[in-house]
């Protein structure tokens, strides 16, 4: 799966992206990973770009996020993505995994999961990562919440 840089752009702008969301309890996370990863691949194995949020009730607010992109940056940022990449270049389609919290130093945590192709060539590898990522995540949050007590 690969796009040309400026039809990302434009596609992210004009809103373009399968959106899926799951909900689940904060300490039940894991057990949402098949459905939130499943929704999510069913977009990007159709070829569009995707966007697929998990959301859970927590203070203080974490949300986690799956994203299709050209390069590591939020779809949010995609000003940044433009000035970065070259608009008549084709790249390929990576996936990734987005925490955005208050609590975190930067406030967001991004990391690849895998280029479209390779994903969707082994979904049970891809499943065990991003169960593995969100687990650290929520770890990474609990250690946080318990240094500040």
């Amino acid at each position: 799966m690969q796009r040309n840089v400026q039809t990302f752009i434009d596609e992210v702008t004009a809103d373009q992206l399968a959106q899926t969301a799951v909900k689940g309890a904060y300490t039940q996370l894991d057990t949402k990973v098949a459905d939130w990863l499943g929704g999510f691949l069913d977009n990007v194995q159709a070829d569009k770009l995707a966007q697929a949020t998990l959301t859970t009730d927590h203070e203080p607010a974490i949300s986690f996020r799956l994203e299709t992109s050209v390069i590591n940056l939020p779809l949010a940022n995609l000003t940044e993505i433009g000035k970065v990449t070259v608009a008549e270049e084709t790249m390929p389609i990576k996936l990734y995994m987005i925490a955005e919290s208050e609590a975190f130093r930067s406030g967001l945590r991004i990391d690849e999961l895998g280029s479209a192709e390779d994903v969707l060539a082994d979904r049970v590898a891809a499943e065990s990562l991003l169960t593995t990522w969100l687990t650290a995540q929520t770890d990474r949050l609990d250690q946080i919440m318990t240094a500040d007590e």
